[in-house]
């Protein structure tokens, strides 16, 4: 934002006005006022301040600075949460951003998790609060402890965007597969990234 110093006089009618700023966004309504008061002295008319602050070229002004300052907050967006960003190459230099309209990714760095696809078979002893194992492609050396969170309600076929029907009686039985979000409790030894591929173990003997 422009931010130069400047400074204008006015003399009228033997008075002098003197506007010095560093706020561009004040100077519109500043000038507009001494421009009623120089109008209003060359007519010979004194002019309260009531009537200065009505006048159209201050109301106008006045818009005008506020239309700028409600501009220039805008300018900064505020996160939730912290965590790092990705995928700002989206968002240019100057671009107009509407609401909606994705510009980047959010990852949050204190609250990490694995979601795991364990199939039906798998969860009839599956609690949550179980302590977990989970070890990374990544990071093959250094796995990691979790616990689990929760089990999904539901299995990943039945809310994809076309669900399998089973109705027309032409049907082979598959084990379905069901997501179940385990927490990592542990210190990653370097940043972890989404869409990571993990092998999770879950201790049945724990927890639950």
């Amino acid at each position: 934002m422009f931010t130069a110093a400047f400074e204008v006089r006015s003399v009228v009618a033997g008075q002098t006005w003197v506007l010095t700023t560093t706020d561009p966004v004040s100077n519109a309504v500043q000038t507009a006022t001494y421009q009623v008061q120089a109008q209003s002295a060359l007519a010979g008319q004194g002019v309260s301040a009531a009537a200065i602050e009505s006048h159209p070229l201050v109301a106008a002004a006045r818009a005008a600075r506020d239309r700028a300052a409600l501009d220039l907050r805008r300018t900064t967006i505020y996160a939730p949460v912290a965590g790092r960003a990705s995928q700002t190459e989206k968002v240019q230099v100057g671009q107009m951003i509407f609401a909606g309209v994705p510009t980047m990714s959010l990852m949050v760095g204190d609250h990490m998790w694995v979601e795991a696809n364990f199939k039906e078979t798998d969860l009839e002893r599956m609690r949550p609060g179980q302590k977990a194992k989970i070890k990374l492609d990544t990071y093959p050396d250094n796995p990691l402890d979790g616990h689990v969170v929760s089990i999904g309600a539901g299995t990943g076929s039945e809310f994809s965007v076309l669900p399998a029907q089973n109705a027309t009686g032409n049907w082979v039985k598959v084990v379905q597969r069901v997501p179940v979000r385990i927490a990592i409790d542990s210190k990653p030894p370097q940043p972890l990234l989404a869409g990571l591929s993990a092998k999770v173990t879950v201790d049945l003997r724990t927890g639950g």
